[in-house]
C-alpha cells in the first residue's frame, strides 16, 4: 500500500515514517507534504497514492481547504490533536482519524481498517465536498483557551489570550510576554501543547522552535540572515523574534490567508 503523509511537525512526520518502515514491505511512503501548498502539489502530481495520512491543521490553514476542491480517489486517515468528541460526527466507512500524540498500535489499527475496506465491494473513495464541508464546520467550532494561569515569583494570575504578544521557551520553561504591560510570566504548557490544540491557529503562529507570536501584535517583517525573517512587534520583545528558514513560506501563507 502506497502511503502519502501530510504533516507539518517534523517529529510527528518522522515517527509516522519510522512506524511504517518498521512494518512489512506492503507499506511504502511515496510522498510527504508539510503545508497546504505542498499538499496541492502532491495531489496534482503523478504519484500513485493508495492512502493519504493527513494532518487537519497545517501551518497555512486547514487541509480541508485543499481536499474539498479535489476529486479524491483514495481513502484518507485524518490526524488531529483534538479530542474524540469533536470528531464523532466525522465517522465514515472510508475515513478514520488518529489523535495526537500518535500511538503505534492505533496507527496500525487504522491501516488494517483501510485494508479491510479495500477488500470489500465498497466505494471507499466516496469523499464529497458536502462531507468535507461538514467536517470543516465541526472542526472550526473548536473552543480555544481564552486565558492562561501564569506564575511570576510567588504571584499567580490570569492573562487573557488576546493580551499576549508572544510565548517563548527557554531552558525548558515556557514564558508568556504581555502586550501592554510587558510583563513576563511562566505558563505550565510546552510550546507544542500550545500550538497543537490550545491556541487559535488563525491568531497564533509558531515562527521557530522557541517562539509563538500573536498576529495582532505583528508590525513589520524584515529579511534576515540565511533566508530567515526578523519580526517587529508592537510590544518590543526581550529577544529578537526570528522566523526559522524552513517556516518562512508557511508563515507568509499564514499571513495571507
Amino acid at each position: 500500500m502506497k502511503i502519502a503523509i501530510v504533516e507539518d511537525e517534523p517529529l510527528t512526520l518522522n515517527r509516522i515514517r519510522n512506524i511504517i518502515n518498521a512494518q512489512n514491505a506492503d507499506l511504502e511512503v511515496v510522498g510527504t507534504a508539510q503545508s497546504n501548498r505542498e499538499l496541492l502539489e502532491l495531489l496534482n502530481s503523478d504519484i500513485q497514492i493508495d492512502l493519504l495520512l493527513c494532518d487537519i491543521h497545517l501551518a497555512d490553514g486547514l487541509s480541508f481547504n485543499v481536499l474539498k476542491d479535489k476529486a479524491i480517489s483514495f481513502p484518507i486517515i485524518f490526524v488531529t490533536a483534538y479530542d474524540k468528541y469533536a470528531l464523532e460526527s466525522f465517522e465514515h466507512n472510508c475515513i478514520d482519524y488518529i489523535l495526537k500524540p500518535i500511538q503505534e498500535e492505533r496507527l496500525l489499527k487504522a491501516f488494517d481498517k483501510v485494508k479491510t475496506l479495500k477488500s470489500q465491494p465498497l466505494d471507499i473513495a466516496q469523499i464529497n465536498a458536502d462531507f468535507l464541508k461538514n467536517m470543516m464546520m465541526g472542526y472550526q467550532s473548536k473552543e480555544y483557551k481564552k486565558r492562561f494561569l501564569t506564575k511570576s515569583g510567588n504571584k499567580i494570575r490570569f492573562v487573557n489570550a488576546d493580551d499576549i504578544a508572544y510565548f517563548y521557551s527557554y531552558e525548558g520553561i515556557t514564558y508568556v510576554y504581555e502586550k501592554e504591560t510587558k510583563k513576563k510570566s511562566i505558563v505550565e504548557f510546552t510550546l507544542s501543547e500550545l500550538e497543537s490544540h490550545l491556541l487559535d491557529p488563525s491568531k497564533f503562529f509558531r515562527v521557530s522552535r522557541s517562539v509563538i507570536i500573536q498576529l495582532d501584535n505583528l508590525v513589520e517583517m524584515r529579511p534576515y540572515q540565511n533566508g530567515r525573517m526578523m519580526l517587529m512587534l508592537n510590544s518590543q520583545p526581550e529577544v529578537d523574534i526570528i522566523v526559522a528558514r524552513d517556516r518562512v513560506n508557511d508563515f507568509k501563507n499564514w499571513i495571507n490567508q
